[in-house]
């Protein structure tokens, strides 16, 4: 019975150096992690399941040990729902009230309006004041915002920027600026004193009527009642069986991915609203919205003002089906506490048959997560700690469509703008020839160099043009929310989402050579005097007006349903 594990040790002969200096990771430490975490009693770790909630528990124990506070606002776990999210239609709404208080009109949510769902639901009543395309570029000599008082109101904006459809735009063409980001538009109102924010097609540019959003809610949504006979039509029934899924679970994966994939980062609810709403909310100033773009196209300046009117917005969900939980835990930076260095690994796999077969996730990904606690132990147990804090983060709900990485952006526990980087570990226990993929280095022009410095003595061979892993884990929300990103992944193999994906075939070898280059980059990472810049090195960010953009997911959404812009 000893043999296997003996065999297993054999690799460990030429252990790297490196190492040494940082026990925990040591490949015969990284074992042990690996061992508990890929074994039966965890029943294959399925989001939302028993087994996930025991290793979830086991995170924050070692969390606990190593000394680390806890990262969602001093707690370790970060809950979201895992199922599809539902409107609860009931307690959905939209009324106008004129300057007295009285009511004007009301609207149910539908072609009238539409919650955005990458930003929280809840009630609001207040003043609402028009901020224009909410852009300021002085650059362009352009600004919204003005002298225009946002404290303690609804805002209310309008979608892309002026002159979007024109290819001699002064805002670069066709393809729109940074700041034209939903997300950036937002965070300048909240800056400003909203208390929530309203977002419209700007007229002109689209011949459309209704309400934007309607593909992210089963209610409203076209194609979600095809998806389940679009996914038996696509694969394979064997296929399906090998991974554990059904149809009808990987249908609501699909949607599920489809519904986080715009998170906002904000704790303003955002609505979609509808021209003809726009229209109303016009008039109470007795004003057009087409003759407001037309004049701003010409003045070449915003124009925003204030509306004799409030209105009360309210929306909720139904109570979620299945939940998971993120563990997050923060050690803290010695210089700027302040800024953060994210690591990153998802614990979920894809859990086990009524048959008894489970599906134990070694490689994907038990092995990415006993490299986030080997390293938060290696961090933690150093006199000096970082200048930038660290927060590792092990996600849950990355095989339903990176769930847990997307709520973490949607429901922050620190803002966006402090964290200078992301790294995420991904199925690094399998490398063949010690190759290893690095992807993700093109967002930001600093980081290929620091990789290739720190792994010139680890003998590692070093991929960093495997595109097609981009969009497959965790660090894909980050780069969309405009974050650095690093992501170490050994590729794939025939035990990929299969129940032979066992801890007995680790490569704990390369595995420890592969935390070693993660340490390395992490610590320069988190000393750098000024954090990484961000750049768009894969062309995701800045779309042209109506061409189709590459996105996250892979569903047929059109232009003006994105949620990102």
């Amino acid at each position: 019975m000893l043999l296997l594990p003996l065999l297993a040790l054999l690799p460990w002969a030429q252990e790297a150096p490196a190492s040494l200096a940082y026990p925990s990771l040591r490949p015969e430490r990284l074992a042990v992690d690996m061992q508990f975490l890929a074994s039966d009693e965890l029943g294959g770790r399925a989001t939302g399941s028993f087994g996930a909630q025991v290793a979830a528990e086991f995170i924050a124990s070692r969390f606990r040990a190593f000394g680390l506070q806890g990262g969602n606002r001093g707690q370790f776990f970060q809950s979201f729902p895992a199922s599809i999210r539902r409107l609860d239609q009931e307690r959905c709404g939209l009324k106008l009230f004129d300057a007295g208080g009285e009511l004007l009109q009301s609207w149910q949510a539908g072609e009238s309006f539409l919650p955005h769902p990458g930003a929280p639901l809840g009630r609001v009543r207040a003043p609402v004041a028009f901020a224009g395309y909410a852009l300021t570029s002085p650059e362009m000599e352009y600004d919204d915002f003005g002298l225009l008082d946002l404290e303690g109101k609804v805002a209310l904006i309008l979608r892309w920027e002026p002159q979007a459809n024109q290819r001699n735009s002064r805002f670069h063409g066709r393809r729109f600026l940074p700041q034209s980001q939903l997300a950036k538009k937002i965070r300048a109102c909240r800056e400003r004193g909203a208390v929530a924010v309203l977002v419209a097609d700007a007229p002109g540019l689209l011949e459309r009527f209704h309400s934007p959003g309607a593909p992210y809610w089963p209610a409203f949504s076209r194609m979600f009642n095809q998806l389940i006979p679009l996914v038996q039509a696509q694969l394979d029934p064997k296929e399906l069986a090998d991974t554990n899924f059904t149809a009808a679970q990987v249908a609501d994966q699909l949607y599920i991915q489809l519904q986080v994939s715009g998170p906002l980062g904000t704790d303003l609810p955002v609505f979609f609203i509808s021209r003809p709403v726009l229209e109303r909310l016009f008039r109470t100033a007795e004003r057009s919205p087409s003759e407001w773009v037309a004049d701003v196209d010409l003045a070449e300046a915003g124009r925003s003002f204030e509306l004799p009117a409030s209105v009360e917005l309210q929306a909720a969900l139904q109570t979620p089906g299945k939940w998971g939980r993120n563990v997050v835990a923060v050690l803290p930076g010695s210089v700027k506490p302040d800024e953060f260095i994210v690591i990153g690994a998802h614990f979920d796999h894809v859990g086990h048959n009524e048959a008894g077969t489970i599906w134990n996730g070694a490689d994907d990904n038990a092995s990415g997560v006993v490299g986030l606690l080997a390293l938060a132990e290696a961090f933690a147990g150093r006199d000096q700690a970082p200048e930038r804090s660290l927060m590792f983060v092990a996600f849950s709900g990355e095989e339903y469509g990176l769930l847990g990485s997307a709520w973490f952006l949607q429901d922050p526990p620190v803002p966006w703008t402090s964290i200078a980087a992301m790294v995420n570990l991904d199925m690094i226990g399998r490398s063949r020839n010690r190759r290893l993929h690095v992807v993700g280095t093109r967002s930001s022009p600093m980081l290929r160099s620091l990789v290739e410095r720190h792994a010139e003595d680890l003998a590692l061979d070093l991929d960093f043009e495997s595109e097609e892993f981009f969009d497959r884990s965790d660090q894909a929300p980050f780069y969309y929310a405009g974050i650095p990103v690093v992501f170490f992944n050994t590729d794939e193999h025939p035990d990929y989402h299969r129940p032979t994906d066992t801890w007995l075939k680790i490569d704990y070898q390369s595995q420890s050579r592969i935390l070693i280059l993660a340490h390395r980059l992490i610590r320069s990472l988190a000393d750098l005097k000024q954090a990484p810049p961000f750049e768009d090195g894969y062309n995701r960010l800045r779309p042209v007006f109506q061409r189709e953009a590459r996105l996250r997911v892979q569903w047929p959404i059109s232009f003006e349903q994105r949620l990102d812009f």
